[in-house]
């Protein structure tokens, strides 16, 4: 049996598990899902491990008695010699019933637990890679029965299912990019943790100079092939933690997290660079306008966004392929 999101779309880009957020109703559906498993093979622990950077997550954990996996506690997973790593090294299920019967567990981080039982389902991305796994641990020796098998393979293509829909609800379609909606969203968290954090928050804001002429001279299609071309261009001239939108029509958005103002705006002078470099329509030129704007304490997110685009709209005025603040 396969899951049931083998899901690819070169336009989808791979966002990082961090930046994506999971609804609340979604991870109650999930942490009953974990509790139901534990249930039924009356096990120490049923997980959701989280892919995050270089370590694994955990990010819902059954609530068993004594289960000493605890959310949000993290370990680095390359080399470690958890039974999660092997999951997502081979991309399969992994079956241990007695791990104390087997030396390669035995620097394996969950036998300090005396987790010697494990099953375990690599949970895919519908852009390509994994965001984590689902596993059942015990302390008891166990050969899990074809029918377990089959009930978290289950469990986990619904897990799959669910993040298709929500990765289809926050990307626009055309691009690539975050949409309007997860836009509005993401701001303000973004805000907040810039704050709580104590570090700078620099943004910018893009538009295709001369967009209206683009379709009436070449027709819409032409339109959609810059529109998704300066996506794509965008994509590639980001850093990982940075975050593209398109916030409608020909208009787009990039968030940079610990960013000052200077920084953000060489960002963006590359950015134009790039975009006037890129054979983005053959045989029409494609350019943008940038507007960049840093966070300013107590600045409301209405009151930085009307600078970026105020900052934009001097862009275009000037001369186009511009980047200013």
């Amino acid at each position: 049996m396969t899951g049931t999101t083998n899901f690819q779309n070169d336009r989808l880009p791979s966002i990082p598990n961090n930046h994506f957020h999971i609804p609340d109703n979604i991870l109650r559906e999930w942490q009953s899902i974990l509790d139901l498993l534990a249930r039924i093979e009356k096990a120490k622990a049923a997980l959701i491990m989280k892919i995050s950077g270089d370590d694994l997550e955990v990010l819902l954990s059954s609530k068993t008695s004594s289960n000493p996996y605890r959310v949000g506690a993290k370990q680095r997973y390359v080399g470690s010699g958890l039974y999660c790593e092997r999951v997502l090294r081979q991309g399969e299920m992994l079956m241990v019933p007695d791990a104390t019967q087997s030396a390669e567990w035995q620097h394996n981080p969950d036998m300090k637990y005396d987790m010697k039982c494990y099953l375990g389902f690599p949970i895919k991305l519908p852009t390509g890679g994994y965001f984590g796994t689902i596993c059942v641990l015990d302390t008891e020796p166990n050969s899990y029965s074809q029918d377990m098998k089959d009930c978290m393979e289950k469990m986990r293509d619904l897990i799959e299912t669910n993040l298709l829909l929500i990765y289809l609800s926050a990307i626009d379609q055309l691009t690539g990019l975050y949409n309007r909606t997860y836009f509005n969203r993401h701001l303000g968290t973004e805000l907040n943790l810039s704050q709580q954090r104590l570090e700078p928050l620099s943004a910018m804001m893009l538009d295709i100079d001369h967009f209206k002429t683009i379709n009436d001279t070449r027709g819409h299609l032409a339109g959609d092939e810059a529109l998704a071309g300066i996506a794509k261009v965008i994509l590639g001239s980001l850093r990982e933690q940075d975050m593209a939108f398109r916030i409608g029509g020909d208009e787009f958005f990039v968030s940079m997290p610990d960013t000052p103002l200077n920084d953000a705006l060489k960002a963006a002078k590359k950015l134009c660079d790039n975009v006037k470099n890129s054979n983005i329509v053959p045989g029409l030129p494609v350019t943008t306008s940038i507007g960049v704007a840093e966070h300013l304490p107590g600045e409301s997110p209405d009151d930085w966004y009307n600078r970026i685009d105020r900052a934009l709209y001097r862009a275009k005025k000037l001369s186009g392929n511009l980047a200013v603040t």
